[in-house]
């Protein structure tokens, strides 16, 4: 369920929902390394859960031509990830879309402002961050066909996202998977994570 609010802090956003009872399922947020399964594992859970899966890249490419000319000027150049246009169509999506078994946002939110929206307009249960681990080494083993700057610059992207998530989101539950496992057993770790969460 989508509700429209002014944005909250994040403290009193957690207190809101620990305090409450709510039917819809979880707000997962995944989270890893260029070519750790993000998608993958997003459209297993879409599959096999009936979550909704809300990805940045997607969203970025289903609204590119709005979407360029909304950017703040001063973020031209800079990783559309980060851009605070990102937030109306996330809304967008968001409002479009059945949330009731729950919503696995992968690549956002990306910065403070990002954050701040999401916690003012999802209305759900508390989040849960699965991060598929990947040593870097591996990163780059697997992506080998990039030119090394590219690869450089997506593994910095992702260790900034991380970053921001544990630092604006510190009560999350923060869940480690093992993303060099097959798909099939990384998926079966996240399946596990989740059954267990307190409801």
């Amino acid at each position: 369920m989508v509700a429209k609010s002014t944005p909250r802090s994040v403290l009193a956003w957690w207190a809101v929902l620990a305090s409450a009872a709510y039917a819809a399922g979880p707000v997962v947020l995944v989270v890893g390394p260029p070519g750790s399964g993000r998608s993958t594992q997003a459209a297993i859970l879409k599959k096999d859960l009936g979550m909704a899966v809300v990805a940045a890249d997607e969203v970025i490419a289903r609204n590119s031509e709005k979407f360029q000319k909304k950017r703040a000027p001063s973020l031209q150049g800079v990783d559309p990830h980060l851009d605070p246009a990102m937030n109306e169509f996330v809304e967008e999506t968001l409002k479009a879309t059945d949330l009731s078994k729950g919503v696995v946002l992968d690549g956002y939110p990306a910065s403070k402002i990002q954050g701040d929206f999401l916690t003012g307009l999802l209305d759900m249960p508390r989040a849960v961050v699965i991060h598929l681990s990947v040593p870097d080494d591996v990163v780059r083993k697997r992506l080998k066909s990039q030119t090394k700057r590219d690869i450089e610059q997506e593994l910095k992207d992702y260790h900034r996202e991380f970053d921001f998530i544990r630092t604006y989101f510190p009560d999350a539950n923060i869940q480690e998977v093992d993303g060099t496992k097959a798909p099939a057993q990384v998926a079966k770790q996240i399946r596990k994570v989740l059954d267990s969460r307190p409801k």
